[in-house]
Protein backbone atom coordinates (compact mmCIF):
# COMPACT_ATOMS: atom_id res chain seq x y z
CA UNK A 1 0.00 0.00 0.00
CA UNK A 2 1.17 3.28 -0.98
CA UNK A 3 1.72 6.23 2.04
CA UNK A 4 -0.87 7.50 0.40
CA UNK A 5 -3.11 4.80 0.20
CA UNK A 6 -2.42 3.99 4.08
CA UNK A 7 -3.26 8.15 5.01
CA UNK A 8 -6.85 7.58 3.16
CA UNK A 9 -7.39 4.45 5.12
CA UNK A 10 -6.14 5.21 8.39
CA UNK A 11 -7.89 8.62 8.57
CA UNK A 12 -11.40 6.84 6.54
CA UNK A 13 -11.97 4.69 9.70
CA UNK A 14 -12.27 7.61 11.68
CA UNK A 15 -11.84 8.04 15.37
CA UNK A 16 -14.92 8.90 17.82
CA UNK A 17 -13.67 10.88 20.86
CA UNK A 18 -15.40 12.34 24.16
CA UNK A 19 -15.93 15.91 24.68
CA UNK A 20 -13.06 18.13 24.33
CA UNK A 21 -11.29 18.99 27.50
CA UNK A 22 -11.21 22.24 28.06
CA UNK A 23 -7.33 22.73 27.24
CA UNK A 24 -4.28 20.67 25.40
CA UNK A 25 -2.44 17.99 27.78
CA UNK A 26 1.39 19.26 28.11
CA UNK A 27 1.91 15.91 26.25
CA UNK A 28 -0.47 16.39 23.79
CA UNK A 29 1.08 20.37 23.26
CA UNK A 30 4.74 18.79 22.75
CA UNK A 31 3.26 16.18 20.53
CA UNK A 32 1.87 19.40 18.28
CA UNK A 33 4.89 21.26 18.01
CA UNK A 34 6.88 18.33 16.65
CA UNK A 35 4.05 17.04 14.61
CA UNK A 36 4.39 21.01 12.97
CA UNK A 37 8.08 20.87 12.91
CA UNK A 38 7.72 18.40 10.72
CA UNK A 39 5.44 19.65 8.00
CA UNK A 40 7.76 22.71 7.98
CA UNK A 41 10.37 20.43 7.36
CA UNK A 42 7.83 19.05 4.77
CA UNK A 43 8.06 15.99 6.16
CA UNK A 44 4.63 14.07 5.60
CA UNK A 45 5.25 10.35 6.92
CA UNK A 46 6.63 11.63 9.91
CA UNK A 47 3.86 13.97 10.16
CA UNK A 48 1.42 11.17 9.72
CA UNK A 49 3.24 9.15 12.06
CA UNK A 50 2.85 11.82 14.82
CA UNK A 51 -1.01 12.15 13.77
CA UNK A 52 -1.61 8.41 14.46
CA UNK A 53 -0.30 8.72 18.10
CA UNK A 54 -1.99 12.13 19.00
CA UNK A 55 -5.56 10.92 20.30
CA UNK A 56 -7.98 13.33 20.16
CA UNK A 57 -9.17 12.58 23.60
CA UNK A 58 -6.14 15.01 24.86
CA UNK A 59 -7.00 18.69 22.53
CA UNK A 60 -8.97 20.94 23.22
CA UNK A 61 -11.53 22.02 20.27
CA UNK A 62 -9.40 24.26 18.47
CA UNK A 63 -6.59 21.54 18.66
CA UNK A 64 -8.84 19.22 17.48
CA UNK A 65 -10.02 21.03 14.54
CA UNK A 66 -6.64 21.45 13.65
CA UNK A 67 -5.96 17.60 14.05
CA UNK A 68 -8.63 16.71 11.79
CA UNK A 69 -7.44 19.77 9.17
CA UNK A 70 -3.94 18.06 8.69
CA UNK A 71 -4.80 14.91 8.51
CA UNK A 72 -7.41 15.17 6.18
CA UNK A 73 -5.03 17.29 4.16
CA UNK A 74 -1.82 14.67 3.82
CA UNK A 75 -4.66 12.15 3.74
CA UNK A 76 -6.88 13.47 1.07
CA UNK A 77 -5.73 13.32 -2.47
CA UNK A 78 -5.45 16.71 -3.85
CA UNK A 79 -7.47 17.35 -7.52
CA UNK A 80 -8.36 20.71 -8.02
CA UNK A 81 -12.19 21.04 -9.62
CA UNK A 82 -12.09 24.56 -10.91
CA UNK A 83 -14.68 26.30 -13.04
CA UNK A 84 -14.17 27.30 -16.41
CA UNK A 85 -14.25 30.95 -15.50
CA UNK A 86 -11.33 30.48 -12.57
CA UNK A 87 -8.70 33.05 -12.79
CA UNK A 88 -5.12 32.15 -13.73
CA UNK A 89 -3.92 32.79 -10.40
CA UNK A 90 -6.71 30.21 -9.01
CA UNK A 91 -5.11 27.76 -11.46
CA UNK A 92 -1.20 28.29 -10.32
CA UNK A 93 -2.21 28.28 -6.93
CA UNK A 94 -4.09 24.28 -7.17
CA UNK A 95 -0.50 23.45 -9.51
CA UNK A 96 1.71 24.38 -6.46
CA UNK A 97 -0.88 23.28 -3.51
CA UNK A 98 -1.23 20.02 -5.19
CA UNK A 99 2.85 19.91 -5.71
CA UNK A 100 2.86 20.92 -1.92
CA UNK A 101 0.98 18.18 -0.95
CA UNK A 102 3.09 15.17 -3.36
CA UNK A 103 6.58 16.26 -2.72
CA UNK A 104 6.19 16.41 1.22
CA UNK A 105 4.28 13.07 1.39
CA UNK A 106 6.95 11.53 -0.91
CA UNK A 107 10.08 13.21 -0.25
CA UNK A 108 12.20 10.67 -1.91
CA UNK A 109 10.72 11.99 -5.40
CA UNK A 110 10.54 15.42 -4.41
CA UNK A 111 12.50 16.51 -7.63
CA UNK A 112 10.95 14.70 -9.70
CA UNK A 113 7.22 16.59 -8.80
CA UNK A 114 8.87 19.32 -8.62
CA UNK A 115 9.47 18.92 -12.21
CA UNK A 116 6.10 17.92 -13.29
CA UNK A 117 5.12 21.14 -11.64
CA UNK A 118 7.31 23.31 -13.80
CA UNK A 119 5.74 21.28 -16.84
CA UNK A 120 2.57 22.08 -15.58
CA UNK A 121 2.81 25.80 -15.17
CA UNK A 122 4.33 25.72 -18.62
CA UNK A 123 1.32 23.99 -20.01
CA UNK A 124 -1.02 26.35 -18.48
CA UNK A 125 0.78 29.71 -19.13
CA UNK A 126 0.15 28.32 -22.96
CA UNK A 127 1.94 27.35 -25.96
CA UNK A 128 4.56 29.80 -26.70
CA UNK A 129 5.88 29.44 -22.81
CA UNK A 130 8.93 28.81 -21.56
CA UNK A 131 10.15 25.14 -20.14
CA UNK A 132 13.22 26.25 -17.82
CA UNK A 133 12.20 26.44 -14.59
CA UNK A 134 12.99 29.70 -13.55
CA UNK A 135 11.79 31.57 -16.88
CA UNK A 136 8.41 29.54 -16.08
CA UNK A 137 8.65 30.85 -12.37
CA UNK A 138 8.97 34.39 -13.67
CA UNK A 139 6.43 34.20 -16.31
CA UNK A 140 3.69 33.09 -13.94
CA UNK A 141 4.10 36.02 -11.55
CA UNK A 142 4.54 38.70 -14.24
CA UNK A 143 1.11 36.88 -15.67
CA UNK A 144 -0.21 37.14 -11.79
CA UNK A 145 0.99 40.81 -11.14
CA UNK A 146 -0.73 42.29 -15.10
CA UNK A 147 -3.83 40.79 -14.05
CA UNK A 148 -4.39 42.75 -11.03
CA UNK A 149 -2.79 40.20 -8.50
CA UNK A 150 0.53 40.31 -6.45
CA UNK A 151 2.71 37.39 -6.05
CA UNK A 152 5.52 35.98 -4.79
CA UNK A 153 7.43 32.69 -5.98
CA UNK A 154 11.42 31.58 -4.95
CA UNK A 155 11.89 28.49 -2.58
CA UNK A 156 11.17 28.64 1.05
CA UNK A 157 13.18 25.60 2.56
CA UNK A 158 12.06 22.59 0.28
CA UNK A 159 9.69 23.75 -1.60
CA UNK A 160 8.79 26.25 -4.33
CA UNK A 161 6.94 28.73 -3.11
CA UNK A 162 3.82 30.56 -4.02
CA UNK A 163 1.91 33.34 -2.09
CA UNK A 164 -0.72 35.74 -3.48
CA UNK A 165 -2.40 38.63 -1.97
CA UNK A 166 -4.30 41.91 -3.31
CA UNK A 167 -3.99 44.39 -0.53
CA UNK A 168 -0.63 46.30 -0.46
CA UNK A 169 0.37 49.62 1.93
CA UNK A 170 3.70 50.95 2.63
CA UNK A 171 5.13 53.03 5.59
CA UNK A 172 8.49 54.05 6.59
CA UNK A 173 9.79 52.99 10.12
CA UNK A 174 12.94 53.78 11.91
CA UNK A 175 14.58 50.54 13.59
CA UNK A 176 17.01 50.37 16.52
CA UNK A 177 19.01 47.76 15.64
CA UNK A 178 21.44 46.21 18.73
CA UNK A 179 24.27 47.56 16.15
CA UNK A 180 22.89 51.29 15.56
CA UNK A 181 19.83 52.40 13.76
CA UNK A 182 18.12 51.47 10.46
CA UNK A 183 15.15 53.09 8.41
CA UNK A 184 13.25 51.22 6.65
CA UNK A 185 10.30 50.90 4.37
CA UNK A 186 7.93 48.15 5.07
CA UNK A 187 4.90 47.28 2.75
CA UNK A 188 2.06 45.83 4.71
CA UNK A 189 0.02 42.64 2.86
CA UNK A 190 -3.08 42.06 3.17
CA UNK A 191 -6.24 39.56 1.53
CA UNK A 192 -4.25 36.56 0.77
CA UNK A 193 -5.56 34.00 -1.39
CA UNK A 194 -2.19 32.10 -0.29
CA UNK A 195 0.38 32.62 2.42
CA UNK A 196 2.70 30.17 1.01
CA UNK A 197 2.92 25.95 1.10
CA UNK A 198 3.85 26.73 4.82
CA UNK A 199 0.71 28.07 5.96
CA UNK A 200 -0.93 25.49 3.78
CA UNK A 201 0.52 22.74 5.16
CA UNK A 202 0.21 23.32 8.69
CA UNK A 203 -3.62 24.23 8.54
CA UNK A 204 -2.51 27.64 9.16
CA UNK A 205 -0.91 26.94 12.37
CA UNK A 206 2.37 28.36 11.03
CA UNK A 207 2.82 31.11 7.98
CA UNK A 208 5.90 32.94 7.02
CA UNK A 209 5.58 36.61 8.49
CA UNK A 210 7.53 38.21 5.80
CA UNK A 211 10.55 38.44 3.80
CA UNK A 212 13.16 41.79 3.16
CA UNK A 213 14.44 42.79 -0.34
CA UNK A 214 16.18 45.43 -1.17
CA UNK A 215 13.56 48.24 -1.66
CA UNK A 216 12.36 46.78 1.63
CA UNK A 217 10.29 44.56 3.95
CA UNK A 218 7.52 42.92 3.43
CA UNK A 219 5.10 42.11 6.16
CA UNK A 220 2.06 39.34 6.10
CA UNK A 221 -0.66 41.14 8.21
CA UNK A 222 -2.75 38.56 8.70
CA UNK A 223 0.30 36.61 10.54
CA UNK A 224 0.08 38.56 13.52
CA UNK A 225 -2.01 38.94 16.51
CA UNK A 226 -0.68 42.57 16.82
CA UNK A 227 0.95 45.18 14.36
CA UNK A 228 2.00 46.97 17.90
CA UNK A 229 3.42 44.20 20.12
CA UNK A 230 6.93 42.29 20.45
CA UNK A 231 6.05 39.78 18.68
CA UNK A 232 5.58 41.89 15.84
CA UNK A 233 8.47 44.69 16.93
CA UNK A 234 11.09 42.27 17.30
CA UNK A 235 10.56 39.20 15.41
CA UNK A 236 9.34 40.52 12.68
CA UNK A 237 10.42 44.01 12.04
CA UNK A 238 13.45 43.84 14.16
CA UNK A 239 14.70 40.36 12.23
CA UNK A 240 13.83 41.97 8.73
CA UNK A 241 15.64 44.95 9.44
CA UNK A 242 18.67 43.67 10.45
CA UNK A 243 18.53 41.42 7.10
CA UNK A 244 18.12 45.08 5.32
CA UNK A 245 21.51 46.39 7.04
CA UNK A 246 23.17 43.45 6.54
CA UNK A 247 22.57 43.43 2.64
CA UNK A 248 24.39 46.39 3.01
CA UNK A 249 27.26 45.81 4.81
CA UNK A 250 27.56 41.87 3.76
CA UNK A 251 26.31 41.47 0.65
CA UNK A 252 27.91 38.30 -0.07
CA UNK A 253 26.20 36.62 2.87
CA UNK A 254 24.51 32.90 2.48
CA UNK A 255 21.09 32.83 3.09
CA UNK A 256 21.59 30.32 6.64
CA UNK A 257 24.00 33.49 7.72
CA UNK A 258 21.43 36.02 7.11
CA UNK A 259 19.44 34.10 9.10
CA UNK A 260 21.68 33.43 12.07
CA UNK A 261 22.33 37.30 12.50
CA UNK A 262 18.34 38.19 12.47
CA UNK A 263 17.87 35.42 15.04
CA UNK A 264 20.40 36.86 17.21
CA UNK A 265 19.21 40.27 16.63
CA UNK A 266 15.71 39.12 17.67
CA UNK A 267 17.42 37.61 20.94
CA UNK A 268 19.06 40.39 21.72
CA UNK A 269 16.02 43.17 21.98
CA UNK A 270 13.60 40.25 23.13
CA UNK A 271 12.41 41.20 26.52
CA UNK A 272 9.07 39.25 26.63
CA UNK A 273 9.40 36.74 24.19
CA UNK A 274 13.31 35.07 24.43
CA UNK A 275 11.99 32.08 26.11
CA UNK A 276 9.46 31.56 23.56
CA UNK A 277 12.13 32.14 20.48
CA UNK A 278 14.39 30.01 22.30
CA UNK A 279 12.03 27.07 22.59
CA UNK A 280 11.09 27.56 18.77
CA UNK A 281 14.17 27.38 17.36
CA UNK A 282 14.83 24.07 19.44
CA UNK A 283 12.10 22.58 17.76
CA UNK A 284 13.22 23.45 14.33
CA UNK A 285 16.52 22.42 13.89
CA UNK A 286 18.44 21.12 10.69
CA UNK A 287 22.14 19.86 9.95
CA UNK A 288 21.46 21.28 6.41
CA UNK A 289 22.97 24.55 5.18
CA UNK A 290 20.19 24.69 2.49
CA UNK A 291 17.37 24.50 5.32
CA UNK A 292 18.50 28.16 5.87
CA UNK A 293 15.63 28.60 8.92
CA UNK A 294 16.69 25.81 10.58
CA UNK A 295 19.98 25.77 10.40
CA UNK A 296 20.73 28.95 11.48
CA UNK A 297 18.69 27.93 14.16
CA UNK A 298 20.85 25.30 15.54
CA UNK A 299 23.64 27.47 15.38
CA UNK A 300 21.82 30.19 17.32
CA UNK A 301 21.40 27.21 20.05
CA UNK A 302 24.80 26.06 20.19
CA UNK A 303 26.29 29.72 20.31
CA UNK A 304 23.99 30.75 23.17
CA UNK A 305 24.67 27.49 24.66
CA UNK A 306 28.49 27.90 24.74
CA UNK A 307 28.32 31.59 26.38
CA UNK A 308 25.68 30.48 28.82
CA UNK A 309 27.10 27.36 29.56
CA UNK A 310 23.71 25.55 28.91
CA UNK A 311 23.50 21.57 28.72
CA UNK A 312 21.71 19.60 26.08
CA UNK A 313 17.96 19.40 27.55
CA UNK A 314 18.25 22.92 28.95
CA UNK A 315 14.40 24.84 29.75
CA UNK A 316 14.06 27.47 27.48
CA UNK A 317 11.30 28.89 29.79
CA UNK A 318 14.04 28.99 32.94
CA UNK A 319 16.48 30.93 30.96
CA UNK A 320 17.02 34.88 32.60
CA UNK A 321 15.84 37.23 30.35
CA UNK A 322 18.54 39.76 30.55
CA UNK A 323 21.42 36.90 30.02
CA UNK A 324 20.04 35.89 27.33
CA UNK A 325 19.60 38.92 25.48
CA UNK A 326 23.30 40.22 26.54
CA UNK A 327 24.55 36.69 25.29
CA UNK A 328 22.80 36.84 21.88
CA UNK A 329 24.19 40.57 21.32
CA UNK A 330 27.94 39.82 22.46
CA UNK A 331 27.90 36.99 19.48
CA UNK A 332 26.44 39.59 17.56
CA UNK A 333 28.77 41.94 17.74
CA UNK A 334 31.59 39.09 17.71
CA UNK A 335 29.98 37.82 14.41
CA UNK A 336 30.45 41.24 13.05
CA UNK A 337 33.94 41.57 14.06
CA UNK A 338 34.83 38.70 12.96
CA UNK A 339 33.38 39.06 9.56
CA UNK A 340 34.71 42.19 9.40
CA UNK A 341 38.22 41.70 10.51
CA UNK A 342 38.92 38.50 7.54
CA UNK A 343 36.47 38.88 5.25
CA UNK A 344 35.36 36.17 4.68
CA UNK A 345 32.31 33.92 5.98
CA UNK A 346 32.94 32.01 9.84
CA UNK A 347 32.64 27.88 9.87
Amino acid sequence: MSLLAAAVALWGLGVVAGEAPAQTTPEAKAAILSINGALLQADGPQALAGLRALSPDNLSETDRAWRTCVADRLGTPRVADLPASASFADRALAAYQSYWLAASLDPSRREEIEQQLIQQLSALLGPDAPTEAGEVEEAVIARIESEGGHALGGRTGRLLELMLWNSQTEKTHEVALPEGPHRVTVFYLDDFASRGWSSFMTCERSSTGGWAKTEGLYAIVPAYSSLEDENFEINYLAHETQHFADYETFPDLKSWELEYRAKLTELAMARETGGNIVGRFLRNRSGDPEEAHSYANGKVIAALMARLGLADGFDPAALDPAALAQAAEAELRADTARRKAVGTVPQ
